[in-house]
């Protein structure tokens, strides 16, 4: 957590993501003082997660210990591993965890690169369909793509693959998986690739 979460994002996309980790035994503060130090952590660490009875007043609904959850800012939870079915002692998984972040830190919208692409959807958030714009500054005769991925980066359907071409390429995703099933409301990320570029903006299906 503390490297591969806390300092990764801390490197990354500073000021958008804080790591919080819950006393869940109600320890001292001696005790979690020494945890802290022992482990190098540098995230803030709160003291009676698991009787919700202390002073962050943390109530904790999934079972006791070894948990990680992202939570957005309105503090709905957008991923838990407990829900993964993720066994005790197992439910560390960083690229579950990442794809749950990176789908929070990329705003809703446009995301320019200094290099000159674009990747965007609009209309965003949307019911029927959206149109996904790539704007490509480059003619390489590298390959591209334009993929839909869940929260957890599960590939869920490819809208383009061809050529890297200059200019604009544009696609309509109407909310629907590979198969033909429409997919639940919720968050996705549209990723994009154009040759060794990685390009992705979060978007919103609404019911």
């Amino acid at each position: 957590m503390e490297n591969e979460i806390w300092q990764y994002y801390q490197t990354n996309f500073p000021g958008q993501v804080q790591a919080l980790g819950a006393d869940m035994f109600n320890g001292s503060q001696e005790n979690l003082e020494s945890f802290r130090d022992n482990k190098g952590i540098t995230f803030p660490l709160l003291r009676n997660g698991g009787s919700g009875a202390g002073n962050e007043n943390l109530y904790a609904p999934y079972v006791d210990r070894d948990n990680y959850a992202v939570i957005d800012q309105q503090g709905v939870v957008r991923y838990h591993a407990y829900d993964h079915g993720w066994q005790y002692n197992n439910r560390y998984h960083r690229d579950e965890i990442r794809a749950a972040i990176n789908a929070l830190t990329v705003s809703v919208g446009d995301l320019a690169d200094p290099r000159g692409y674009l990747l965007r959807a609009l209309p965003n958030p949307f019911r029927s369909g959206t149109t996904v714009e790539l704007s490509n500054p480059r003619d390489d005769g590298s390959s591209a793509a334009i993929s839909v991925h869940d929260i957890a980066g599960r590939q869920i359907a490819t809208l383009w693959r061809g050529p890297n071409t200059l200019g604009t390429r544009r696609v309509t995703w109407d909310g629907r998986a590979e198969k033909g099933a429409r997919v639940s409301p919720g968050v996705y990320l549209i990723r994009a690739s154009v040759g060794n570029v990685r390009l992705a903006t979060r978007v919103v299906v609404l019911e």
